[in-house]
């Protein structure tokens, strides 16, 4: 009898891949040249592939430019189309760290600038007692 961990095994072709990372980010994919992009949220990444979920339109072997991070369009190829996931091999290694960090821009969303929640901090506003 097998151990458990055994059928959980990735095929003996990817034996030797790259660590890959849990991470709670976006990337956004560009299936050709002039196309909208289209956000998928981000499985887990390394150096030489990212996995992501809810891959429409997309199949194997078809060129896409992916954004992730603060790594803006790096080359890659869909490597496999699963249900609701696909896997996206890069054509050259990223950096890690840098599709690791949050893009610019992705951070706080900026303060209300109208309505009641624009006054609400402001000193000299009237308070009232019940």
């Amino acid at each position: 009898m097998q151990p458990a961990s055994a059928s959980l095994d990735p095929p003996s072709d990817a034996a030797a891949r790259d660590p890959r990372t849990s991470v709670m980010l976006s990337a956004d994919v560009v299936r050709s040249e002039g196309s909208q992009p289209t956000q998928h949220r981000v499985l887990n990444v390394s150096v030489s592939g990212v996995c992501i979920a809810k891959p429409v339109g997309l199949v194997p072997d078809m060129p896409v430019m992916v954004s992730l991070g603060r790594v803006d369009n790096a080359a890659a190829r869909v490597k496999w189309v699963r249900g609701d996931r696909a896997g996206l091999r890069f054509d050259a290694p990223i950096n890690l760290d840098a599709a690791r960090q949050r893009r610019p821009g992705n951070g706080a969303p900026p303060p209300p600038t109208s309505g009641w929640m624009a006054a609400a901090n402001e000193r000299f506003r009237r308070q009232t007692t019940l």
